[in-house]
């Protein structure tokens, strides 16, 4: 009876045995083993390729990722097998046991999850535990942000732009699409007109990045950065220059490198922008009013002044706009091409000078410097008959000097008036001649001639 039982049980025993060598695996259940994601999956970074092996361990064939999520957005993943005959399907999980997005029964295996948010969330790659293969596998999920911008800087946008020369700069950042550092913004400002070269250097390591070139008025142009950019005659003003990580996942260093060589700076200046063109100042008594502007191609301003006989030459120059911190300067030229005397300290002189050739050159000397000036020159020949002011009237304005036809005074020729040191007030022609009087007209007004301790220098013949 014993040996009947026993013999019985060895016939299980084997039939069991060849159930079990028909299949890989056994499961009395029928359904596959659950997978504690929350506790087993790895943690890893959006935008950096993740790897895994699915393997046979708890028969589970599945492996899972923890990612990070910093803000609103969209999360895009793709997976690929090592092994191209594996079946795989990708599971996202938040905080709740049910997938928010899968691929399951989908023969592409690339996942866009719409509206992810802050938090934590899970990945987990699978293979259908009944036809499991062990291999490996990798995966980058990339996040796109709602707001690619949202952890950048003032500089994301156009009012924030950092300043960069517009010759020799060479600064540069990182751009971020993936980590909402997606824009930076430039800003250049050109003085005076010229040529303008900028280079938009990549690393090598960096994403698909873009920069373009953003006048105040008119259409961006893309930056080519293999040709850069190239502005001939490029209006002075502000410009803009606009680099942008171009999709998640992109991201990169670069830096902005720029070069400009000044243009023509008398461009719009004339004639009198040069010394041949040089305006003449009548003698003895001249007064100008103009203006030098680097900015806008008038820089200089030349004048000349010719003289038949030895004297003084009283020159007064003033800015009148802008009226502080102005850099716009005038010289005194004895030859056209010396650097000349700066007339300084009140804004007047006074030089001997022989018969000949006299420039005077006023200069906006740098990038940005402009002025509006007056000029004045008072003419007093070596050669003149002296004598003092004994009456004044103003209507018209007519001096009576103590000298006449007795001490050699003609009509018409030209006068200086003085003060009592002897430095020139303005200049005049004597209208009429008596025997020790003269009647003398100045050029201009009489109020800026004193009343008492005046003196006329006539010219004589």
């Amino acid at each position: 009876m014993a040996s009947k039982s026993l013999r019985a049980i060895l016939i299980a025993l084997a039939s069991f045995s060849a159930l079990t060598g028909c299949h890989a695996r056994w499961n009395p259940l029928g359904s596959a083993p659950a997978y504690h994601f929350r506790v087993k999956s790895a943690d890893a970074t959006l935008g950096k390729m993740a790897e895994g092996t699915l393997t046979e361990e708890d028969d589970q064939y599945a492996y899972g990722l923890k990612y990070v999520i910093p803000a609103p957005g969209t999360l895009l993943i793709n997976a690929k097998p090592s092994n191209a005959a594996v079946q795989i399907d990708i599971d996202v999980f938040t905080d709740g046991q049910v997938p928010i997005a899968t691929t399951s029964n989908n023969t592409d295996k690339k996942l866009t999850v719409q509206d992810v948010q802050p938090g934590d969330l899970f990945i987990v790659v699978k293979e259908s535990w009944k036809e499991a293969v062990r291999s490996k596998f990798k995966l980058m999920a990339l996040f796109k942000p709602a707001d690619p911008d949202g952890a950048n800087g003032v500089y994301k946008s156009k009012a924030g732009a950092r300043e960069l020369s517009a010759d020799k700069g060479n600064l540069g950042d990182i751009v971020d699409y993936s980590a909402m550092r997606r824009t930076n913004w430039w800003k250049i400002t050109t003085q005076g007109e010229g040529d303008f070269a900028l280079k938009f250097n990549k690393d090598e390591q960096a994403g698909k990045l873009s920069a373009e070139w953003v006048p105040e008025a008119g259409a961006p142009e893309k930056i080519d950065p293999v040709v850069g950019l190239n502005k001939k005659d490029l209006p002075p003003g502000d410009y803009y220059v606009k680099v942008t990580a171009d999709d998640a996942g992109e991201a990169g260093k670069y830096t902005l490198a720029t070069s400009w060589k000044g243009g023509d700076t008398c461009k719009n200046g004339g004639a009198f922008c040069f010394p041949d063109g040089a305006e003449e100042l009548k003698l003895p008594t001249d007064n100008k009013q103009a203006d030098v502007d680097f900015t806008k191609g008038k820089q200089f301003h030349y004048y000349k002044l010719t003289t038949k006989e030895k004297g003084k030459i009283n020159l007064s120059f003033k800015v009148l706009t802008p009226p502080r911190g102005s850099k716009v300067a005038c010289y005194f030229m004895k030859k056209v091409d010396e650097d000349g005397e700066k007339i300084t300290g009140s804004g007047s002189t006074t030089k001997v000078i022989e018969p000949g050739e006299y420039f005077i050159r006023v200069i906006a000397p740098e990038i940005g410097d402009f002025g509006k000036y007056a000029l004045a020159t008072i003419f007093q020949p070596d050669n003149f008959i002296l004598g003092d002011v004994v009456e004044r009237s103003n209507n018209p304005c007519m001096l009576t000097v103590s000298a006449g036809t007795t001490q050699g005074v003609r009509a018409g020729v030209a006068a200086t008036i003085v003060g009592a040191g002897g430095a020139p007030i303005d200049s005049g022609v004597v209208d009429s001649v008596f025997q020790n009087l003269s009647k003398v007209r100045p050029f201009g007004s009489c109020a800026k001639i004193p009343p008492n301790g005046t003196k006329v220098q006539i010219q004589a013949q």
